[in-house]
């Protein structure tokens, strides 16, 4: 930890996405590892919160010196994989994710959407309050070109200003805009249970949003990639946004009367 402090900018962020994202892996879940497997050992020196406090605490101090160096695409990094861990270490009176916000809203109009998405789910992740971040990151994006998204992006921002509790209607327009123009073949469960749970949470109406992606998961032969918790918030934001939909419930009653004989 102590070499840390020789680091330049992008080390750190790329040390501190690298690990954070071998932990969340090894992580996820109970699956259980060989002794003989890295990844075994891995879990057993990182996971537990008291091993790796003192690893992410370093990083997070050695940033903090050099943040205006920063580019958006490593701010963008080093955020995320604090998020990921969901740790935000406190720095002589201020959190990492205090700092790290004001810095990313000086150099807002140089993220990406990739970068824009990863950075408000992590201040969601770690319960981060920045007003001022999320207002300023919806007027950016409201002037980006939305054809440069990716379904994730989509999901993750529409996602982190729901559970932020700082949904932007007019934003949440135009997302929703967008998505309803394109096909959804490339949009993963995930996505679509995101995005329908964040407009019912935010309470922004917009039954032609639902439709599109109720019809989209009724038109599916199977729903085998949808998990339960995926079908569990879908039928909820539908239900709470007031939305019609029989075709969907018939479809998720039969997938989940299906796997009930299967068991």
């Amino acid at each position: 930890c102590d070499r840390m402090h020789s680091f330049q900018y992008r080390d750190l962020a790329q040390t501190s996405l690298g690990i954070a994202k071998t932990i969340s892996q090894v992580s996820r879940g109970n699956r259980q590892y060989r002794a003989n497997d890295p990844l075994h050992f891995i879990r057993r020196l990182f996971v537990k919160e008291s091993q790796c406090s003192p690893l992410f605490d370093s990083i997070a101090s050695s940033a903090v010196g050099m943040l205006n160096e920063f580019e958006a695409r490593h701010l963008s990094n080093l955020i995320y994989s604090f998020g990921l861990v969901e740790r935000n270490p406190d720095i002589g009176g201020e959190t990492l994710f205090d700092v790290s916000g004001k810095t990313a809203v000086r150099i807002l109009q140089t993220f990406k959407p990739q970068e824009l998405s990863n950075m408000l789910w992590a201040f969601v992740k770690v319960d981060a309050k920045n007003s001022r971040l999320f207002q300023e990151t919806g007027g950016v994006i409201s002037g980006m070109d939305l054809d440069s998204f990716k379904p994730q992006d989509f999901a993750n921002i529409i996602w982190s200003f729901a559970k932020s509790g700082k949904a932007d209607p007019e934003l949440f327009q135009a997302l929703g805009n967008h998505i309803v123009a394109r096909r959804l073949n490339d949009f993963q469960p995930q996505h679509l249970s995101n995005i329908a749970w964040a407009f019912a949470t935010a309470e922004v109406s917009y039954p032609e949003l639902f439709k599109k992606i109720g019809d989209h998961i009724a038109g599916q032969d199977r729903l085998n990639l949808f998990n339960p918790q995926s079908l569990s918030n879908i039928s909820w934001a539908f239900a709470t946004a007031g939305v019609s939909h029989p075709q969907l419930f018939n479809k998720i009653g039969n997938h989940i009367a299906g796997q009930d004989r299967l068991n």
